[in-house]
This record gives structure tokens, C-alpha cells and sequence, in this order.
């Protein structure tokens, strides 16, 4: 089978050229704090990739400290990694045995486990002096997990609050298998869609990341709420056609801890995989990404299926795939793993909750299937007619291309900023 063959276009486009002249002609030096659960290296994780591209970003024009968790001992060349882009990083050791704790005053005081799970008093007091230090202009917390941290300051503040948890707990527990899990995921999408909409009002801008999210604060959209979602680095993300496809090859990426992509890589292996394997013989399955539980290392039992764990680089993985899949069943904002297939053209065939916060088109873009057995038949049809997932795949890198840079989605978001600066809140 001939290799996909699409390279990088040569000329900037249009959502880069808009970009950078949203950049240049910005309201000058802005000094933003940004508040994060999570160490931004590896990108693994949503949170990581999308607040270590803001770093990168903004301090390109703008002076950016960083305050964050971290795993402790953190080695000194990861820190290195955000270090470079940021003029301040200070890192506090997030040491599981005071998170559970803390999270365990949130189930019997009536908080949302996953803040209180965060909550630090050493986080607290090293936010405090970075803004005594630093003077920021505008501060940022990813995720309603550090909006306590920033609520109560008089500065411009910004919540990117990405995701509902309330919508994403509240689908995860449709499909619970444990009945405890079942429970706890009830019990914080409920202590969730109380206080989602209380702490979205202390902020001066609320970013999600789609429609959805933003329609599970309530009927009305608050009127700071602003739709913001991520991008992806579609130059790095590109199939330079060197690598040939494998006939048969399906491929399924993403961090294997997280939840619902443990849902759905189950979902597709034990009620899809054998339908297709009926209809294209040797069809296999890559699981590739971080941290597979050990559920979905009991995947790797059925016949075709790998899991890869770690890889250093997704790209090889997807290049060699002849289609990519997100049967997403659960979960909420938007698929990275979705974006970085479209931007390699690779043909994915995606339920319609995966492709709630890209809004592809289903059929130019994308295949989209939200059964076992239409995603089956999808799925293999692919497999079967090369020629169609190639025109598919060179749409939705078309598609990337134009709308879905991280530059883009900053631009807008540094437009937010300066303006907050400007009014003073």
C-alpha cells in the first residue's frame, strides 16, 4: 500500500497570518500569572500540552510566570522545559498523601473531591508571593482545581476552565462498570454542576472549550463565558509520506489512564474489533499512549490488539496506521488525540461526543458513528476503499490547517486579555 503522501503547506495561511497580526500589533508587555494542577512536561495530558503552548506562547510578547504542581524531584531537565519560555516557574511538590487527604474533607464537608484534592496551603502561600513579586496584570487558573487559589485577588482575572466537570462526570457514571465508581462520579458531577456555575462568576472571562461544555453551566450562557478551545502544532503533527501504511492497521492514542479513553478502547476491542476482524481478516489495533491501566493492558489478551504503553513519538504510529479511531462514549471538551490524527490525514472515524468540541463535518472530514455496529462497518469500509480514507484525510488536514493552530486560539485569547487589562477587570 502506497504511503500518505501530504506535506506542510509552504505559504502561511490565513489563521496564522491572522495570528501573528493580532501579535504584532498587540497592546504591548502584559505581565500574566498562570496558576496550573499539573507540571506542563510531558505533554501527555490535555492540561499539560495546553498550558505549556500558552507558555510558549504568550512569552514570545509577554513577560509569563508560572506557578504549578508537580510531582516531587522533579528532574532538573524537565524544569528546563518550561523554564525557557517562562521569565518565573515556581514549583510546588503535590504529595499524594495530602491530596487524598484533602480530597476526603471534600466528600464529608460537601466540596468537589478534585479541589479539594488540590487544595494546598504551601500552593496558597507560593501563589501569594508570586504575585507580590511579579505584579501581574492578569492572572489565569487552569481548571476549576486552582480557581480557589485566584478567586478572591482584585486583579483581571481569567478561568480556563476547559471542560464542564459536571458534564463529564455525569456521562462517566452512564457507563461506570464498578457501582462504587458509579456512585462517586454521581456524587462530584452533582457537587460539580452546583459549583461550576458559583465559581465561573468570580472570574472576569470563563474559557470552555465548546458549546456543551458552556450549555452544562445552565440555560443562559453567563455573559463571561467565552468558547476557547485548543489547537494542535500541525507542523509537528505531519505525515512526510516516508513511512508506508500497514493494511489492516487501526490506531487508538491518548493518555490510557484517563477514564473515558479507557471506556473506549474497551468499547471498541470487545463489541467492534471482531466485527471488523470478520470482515478484513488480519485487521489489528495499536493502543498507543501513557500510563495504560491495567485494564487496558488486559486488552492486549485479544487477538490483534497491542498496547504499546509510552512511546517516544506518536507520529510513527499514526503514519503506519491505515485508519484512526475515538469511539468517545464519555467525557467532555475536546479530542487532542482527534486533532492530531486529522492533522497527520489520517482517516478517524469518531463518535459525534469526540467530535462535539471540533465541530469537523461527518463525511468530509471525518466518519463519524456513535453504535458498536456502524462504527464497526465504518471502521472496515475504510480499511477496505484506501482511496476514500485518503481523500478523507487530506479534508481534515485541510481542515486543521486552516482553523486549528494553537497561534490561532491564543490570538484570541491574548485579544481577551488585553482588554481586561485595558478596562482593569
Amino acid at each position: 500500500m502506497p504511503p500518505r503522501l501530504v506535506r506542510p503547506p509552504t505559504q502561511p495561511t490565513a489563521a496564522l497570518v491572522g495570528s501573528a497580526t493580532a501579535i504584532a500589533g498587540s497592546g504591548g508587555d502584559v505581565r500574566l500569572l498562570v496558576v496550573g494542577p499539573r507540571f506542563p512536561w510531558p505533554l501527555d495530558k490535555g492540561d499539560q500540552l495546553t498550558v505549556f503552548n500558552m507558555v510558549k506562547h504568550f512569552s514570545r510578547q509577554h513577560q509569563v510566570a508560572l506557578v504549578t504542581f508537580a510531582e516531587p524531584n522533579l528532574p532538573p531537565d524537565v524544569m528546563r522545559r518550561v523554564a525557557d519560555h517562562a521569565e518565573r516557574v515556581k514549583v510546588v511538590p503535590h504529595r499524594r498523601a495530602a491530596a487524598y487527604a484533602g480530597a476526603l474533607r471534600a466528600l464529608f464537608t460537601g466540596g468537589v473531591l478534585q479541589v479539594g484534592y488540590h487544595s494546598s496551603r504551601r500552593m496558597a502561600r507560593a501563589v501569594a508571593k508570586m504575585v507580590a513579586d511579579f505584579r501581574p496584570d492578569v492572572v489565569y487558573a487552569h481548571t476549576i482545581r486552582m480557581a480557589p487559589y485566584l478567586a478572591a485577588l482584585p486583579n483581571p482575572k481569567v478561568l480556563g476552565m476547559q471542560i464542564s466537570m459536571a458534564l463529564n462526570y455525569g456521562r462517566l457514571a452512564g457507563f461506570a462498570r464498578s457501582p462504587l465508581w458509579r456512585l462517586l462520579y454521581r456524587l462530584e458531577a452533582a457537587r460539580a454542576r452546583r459549583y461550576e456555575p458559583r465559581i465561573t462568576a468570580e472570574f472576569d472571562r470563563c474559557l470552555l472549550i465548546s458549546e456543551a461544555d458552556a450549555g452544562a453551566l445552565g440555560p443562559q450562557r453567563p455573559v463571561n463565558v467565552v468558547i476557547n478551545p485548543h489547537g494542535v502544532d500541525f507542523d509537528h503533527f505531519t505525515s512526510d509520506g516516508s513511512v508506508a501504511e500497514e493494511p489492516g492497521r487501526i490506531v487508538f492514542t491518548g493518555n490510557m489512564a484517563y477514564p473515558p479513553n479507557v471506556d473506549a478502547v474497551e468499547w471498541f476491542v470487545e463489541e467492534m474489533l471482531p466485527r471488523v476482524q470478520k470482515r478484513v481478516p488480519g485487521a489489528s489495533l495499536w493502543v498507543a499512549g501513557a500510563d495504560p491501566s491495567r485494564r487496558v493492558r488486559a486488552l492486549g489478551r485479544h487477538p490483534g490488539v497491542e498496547v504499546t504503553g509510552r512511546v517516544p513519538d506518536l507520529r510513527p504510529h499514526m503514519d503506519r496506521a491505515q485508519v484512526g479511531i475515538d469511539p468517545l462514549r464519555v467525557g467532555a471538551g475536546l479530542q487532542n488525540k482527534v486533532l492530531e490524527g486529522m492533522s497527520m490525514a489520517l482517516p478517524m472515524v469518531i463518535t459525534s461526543v469526540a467530535n462535539e468540541g471540533i465541530g469537523a463535518v461527518p463525511g468530509q472530514h471525518v466518519v463519524m458513528a456513535d453504535d458498536a455496529g456502524t462504527f464497526a462497518e465504518e471502521v472496515a469500509c475504510l480499511l477496505e476503499d484506501p482511496a476514500r480514507g485518503s481523500r478523507i484525510g487530506a479534508e481534515a488536514r485541510r481542515f486543521i490547517v486552516d482553523g486549528w493552530s494553537w497561534e490561532k486560539h491564543f490570538a484570541d485569547l491574548e485579544r481577551q486579555l488585553e482588554l481586561l487589562v485595558k478596562r482593569g477587570g
